[in-house]
């Protein structure tokens, strides 16, 4: 994943997720640094409406087809 900002770009990888508590834990690495991002339930819902807009949903379905014929 790309991170795009007035203060720099960034690569984040996202290597585990585990639940510690109230809390979704992402774990991962931006840049040399080891990283964590908690989601609360509030976070997950919002992250989960984010993400079910029918442009992205569509995109999602053209994945497979995408990975199996290419695309130019």
């Amino acid at each position: 994943m790309k991170v795009v900002s007035p203060a720099g770009d960034f690569e984040i990888k996202v290597n585990d997720s585990s639940v510690e508590g109230d809390f979704v834990v992402l774990s991962g690495q931006m840049g040399v640094w080891d990283s964590k991002i908690y989601m609360s339930p509030s976070d997950i819902w919002q992250f989960a409406s984010i993400f079910l807009r029918p442009a992205v949903i569509l995109y999602l379905l053209k994945l497979p087809f995408k990975s199996l014929f290419g695309s130019k």
